[in-house]
Order: C-alpha cells, then sequence, then structure tokens
C-alpha cells in the first residue's frame, strides 16, 4: 500500500508541542518555585475572578474554669482578579522545516515557550509593583544595611526563607561585600539565586526597577492557571508555510501582600 504524502503536522504537530509547553513552561517562569500554582480553576467559565481573603481571628484568650468561651467569627473579603489571555504566532515555510539546517521543529516549541514563559513572569513582577506591601523608605541610595531593616518588618517571623529581588547593578553592589556569600548555581530552590547575604538570598532580576529591590518570602505570589496552553496550526497555501500560535489564560496575584517588603528610596 503506497504511502500518502508527508504533510507538514506530521513533522510540527500542534497537540506535541502544547503538551510540551504545558510541561515545560512553568519551570522557566522564575518565581514560580516560590509561588502558588493554581489549577483548580481550569475550565470555569468568566474573565474576573473573585477570590476569597480571610482575616485572623486573634490569638487564643485565657478562660476561667466555668468562664463562658466567647467565639469569634471569620471575616472575610475578597479580592478581584483579572484573567489575562497571552499569545504569540509564528509562520514557518515547507523549505525551512525540509531543509534539515537546525532543527526548525524543536526552535519553535523552544521559542513559543519563552515567549509565553517570559510574559507570564513580567506579569508576575508586575503584581508585585502594584500590590500595597510593607515597606522601608530611606533616603540614602539601596545599601546592604537595608536588608536588615527590611528582614525587620517581618518581625519574630524571621525562619523561613527570604529571596531578596535586586537588579544586576544592586547584586554587583552586594557581591563585591566582603560579607557576601557566593553560593552555587542550582542550590537554591529558584533560578538567579547568586550568593547570600544576611541570611538572605540575593536573586538577580533584570525585571526588577533600580532602586526598588524586594524581600519575599514563599507563597506571597499566586499563578491561577486557567487553561493548559494551548497551540493550534493553520495552513497559508498562498506561501505554502504554516502558521502556529500558542495561547495561554492565567491570573497572577498577590495572595498574601504582608510575605513581601518593598525598598523605596524617600
Amino acid at each position: 500500500m503506497a504511502a500518502g504524502p508527508t504533510k507538514l503536522n506530521n513533522l510540527i504537530d500542534p497537540e506535541v508541542i502544547g503538551a510540551y509547553l504545558d510541561v515545560k513552561l512553568v519551570n522557566k517562569i522564575k518565581l514560580a518555585p516560590i509561588a502558588e500554582i493554581d489549577r483548580t480553576l481550569e475550565g470555569r467559565p468568566g474573565s474576573t475572578l473573585t477570590l476569597p481573603a480571610y482575616q485572623y481571628i486573634g490569638d487564643a484568650a485565657d478562660l476561667a474554669e466555668g468562664a463562658t468561651l466567647n467565639f469569634e467569627n471569620i471575616t472575610e473579603s475578597t479580592v478581584d482578579v483579572s484573567v489575562k489571555k497571552v499569545a504569540k504566532g509564528v509562520s514557518i515555510t515547507d523549505e525551512a522545516v525540509l531543509s534539515g539546517y537546525g532543527n526548525p521543529v524543536e526552535q519553535i516549541g523552544q521559542q513559543l515557550l519563552v515567549a509565553v514563559a517570559s510574559k507570564i513572569e513580567a506579569d508576575m513582577y508586575a503584581a508585585v509593583k502594584a500590590a500595597t506591601t510593607k515597606k522601608v523608605v530611606n533616603a540614602a541610595p539601596f545599601a546592604k544595611e537595608a536588608i536588615v531593616d527590611m528582614r525587620a518588618q517581618f518581625g519574630e517571623d524571621q525562619e523561613e526563607a527570604m529571596y531578596l529581588f535586586v537588579n544586576p547593578a544592586e547584586y554587583a553592589l552586594l557581591a563585591k561585600d566582603p560579607d557576601f556569600v557566593q553560593i552555587q548555581q542550582g542550590a537554591s530552590v529558584i533560578s538567579g539565586v547568586m550568593g547570600r547575604l544576611f541570611g538572605v538570598d540575593i536573586v538577580v532580576a533584570n525585571r526588577v526597577e533600580a532602586g526598588a529591590p524586594f524581600l519575599m518570602k514563599a507563597g506571597a505570589l499566586a499563578l491561577i492557571m486557567k487553561r493548559n496552553v494551548m497551540v493550534e496550526a493553520d495552513r497559508d497555501i498562498n506561501t505554502f508555510s504554516t502558521k502556529y500560535a500558542v495561547s495561554d489564560h492565567y491570573a497572577p496575584y498577590v495572595k498574601y501582600a504582608d510575605r513581601i517588603v518593598k525598598y523605596a528610596k524617600a
């Protein structure tokens, strides 16, 4: 039986690329390992999510024998989070696929992955920037002493790991300090950790603005994934090429603002 003609979709399967992106996507996002990734709302309708936020009921109190216990009410507030839709497209000719130079099929998957992950990461940083959090305000430019002041904003809750996000220029300043402890890449749960100072992991990130570093504990950020990454293909017979489009729906937001401390220059 004669085989049918080789089609481009035999070489580049949108479902395969989509599955590949789903598996690899979160690993490409620098903030993801210390954020809460929530997939429980996948498939639910609505472009705006109303999420609950509960207030602490307070510490337990002494109770004398025979005394009546006072029962507290749990106070609930809500926060509305908008679901974002992002997309990226790429077109590839038959010749590019069949020429044998390099691996265009792999490149399509890799570049679509980076494009979506980079956008999600940018939106997560934007959520931190927009959030109302604890602050350390200083008239002087950021220096290592500010790390101690930022840590102090957490009060006695000092046991959890903390991550200070700085831009490359501020990292260079901190790395030259004799107290800076260099650590091996991969030794931390997130990428970009270059060292430690005052018990805090120093994370280098181009997206952090100069003069606006922030200290964060795990779980402060949340990322709601509303749908698996979708890859679709469309054939353009006019140019003998195939267009591939990737899209994703998600909602990044600051879940616990009290787990973030920002630095600001007065």
